[in-house]
């Protein structure tokens, strides 16, 4: 699931609108901004730690109720800014990554958790559910997006159910990012 997303590099350019912005790659344990209720963008590690687990950076929508969750659900709810994510598909060593984005480029706005470290202060944790139809060729699991209209009611209030809507997403195959030297071709271009 989701282990690479981008953001905007400068956190005074997260706004609800897109403008043109410098992208930063965020993977597991980076920091990013997130959007807390009082309206507020916070630095937070991505990943919870957990005994045994180790960094835990995805939740999933339909276990909220257990006892890893259910306290982060009730009480530290929120958004996390993201400018596009990254999945892959296919065997190992040949795997294609795939872009994931907004038809116009705005914020995809993920639903989060968050908690408080005492080794690391706050990390938080991006919600996932079931993939649209966009999505699940590819992964059967997806980001869980909040609509604008929802922003202010799952951060105060929470939500019950994630359900994003194909509209919300476009992919694309792309140069995985994480490569230290990025090949001149994407997979598909050679054939």
């Amino acid at each position: 699931m989701c282990n690479a997303f981008n953001t905007a590099r400068n956190p005074e350019n997260i706004r609800e609108a897109m403008v043109e912005v410098e992208s930063k790659l965020v993977r597991r344990t980076d920091q990013a901004h997130v959007r807390i209720p009082t309206g507020e963008l916070v630095p937070m590690k991505w990943g919870f730690q957990r005994s045994g687990l180790g960094v835990v950076n995805n939740t999933r929508s339909d276990n909220l109720n257990s006892p890893m969750w259910k306290k982060a659900l009730e009480n530290r709810r929120c958004l996390i800014p993201v400018l596009s994510y990254y999945e892959w598909s296919g065997p190992k060593g040949k795997k294609q990554t795939h872009l994931f984005q907004s038809p116009n480029h705005d914020y995809l706005w993920i639903a989060g958790l968050w908690e408080e470290n005492s080794e690391l202060g706050p990390c938080f944790s991006m919600l996932t559910t079931e993939a649209n139809p966009v999505v699940s060729p590819i992964h059967h699991r997806m980001p869980a997006i909040v609509t604008e209209n929802d922003h202010k009611k799952f951060l105060l209030e929470g939500l019950e159910f994630f359900k994003p809507g194909p509209e919300l997403l476009t992919t694309e195959k792309v140069v995985n990012p994480l490569l230290k030297i990025k090949p001149s071709h994407i997979q598909d271009e050679l054939f």
